[in-house]
Parts: C-alpha cells; sequence; structure tokens
C-alpha cells in the first residue's frame, strides 16, 4: 500500500488530468471567465502532483556550501 503523501501525490496528478480536459474545454468553447479558474486549479494540482520532497538534512548542507561559497569569494587577506 502506497503511502499517504504518494497517494496525495497521485490523486493531485489525476486532480490535474481532469481539471486540464475542462480547461481545454472550456477553451475550445471560448467560456473565459471559466477556463481562467480552472487554470489556476490545474497548476495548483499539478504543484502537489510534482512536489520534490528535499530529504533530512538537504537544506543545512546547502546553507553550509553558501557559507563556503561566500568565504572562498572573499579576497585573501593582505600580507
Amino acid at each position: 500500500m502506497a503511502s499517504f503523501p504518494a497517494r496525495q501525490r497521485d490523486t493531485a496528478e489525476y486532480i490535474s488530468e481532469m481539471i486540464l480536459e475542462l480547461r481545454n474545454l472550456a477553451r475550445v468553447q471560448q467560456l473565459y471567465t471559466v477556463m481562467v479558474p480552472l487554470e489556476y486549479a490545474y497548476y495548483e494540482a499539478f504543484s502537489v502532483a510534482n512536489r520534490v520532497e528535499i530529504p533530512d538534512g538537504e537544506v543545512e548542507r546547502i546553507k553550509e556550501l553558501s557559507k563556503t561559497s561566500q568565504k572562498l569569494e572573499q579576497p585573501p587577506p593582505a600580507g
């Protein structure tokens, strides 16, 4: 059985596909006041379906790399 987050992503993907079909139908029929909110809903569902999970500790590692990069960009001490 899939984990809860995996089921959420699968459901969001299905919803985004259904919304896309409705949005396309509204566009063909020039129902723009219907199409626009469907467009927003599609992007919201799509973003949930394609969310990337950041591994534990990765944010801290990136912060440390940033600090190291900033230190390396500093001019060497005058000697």
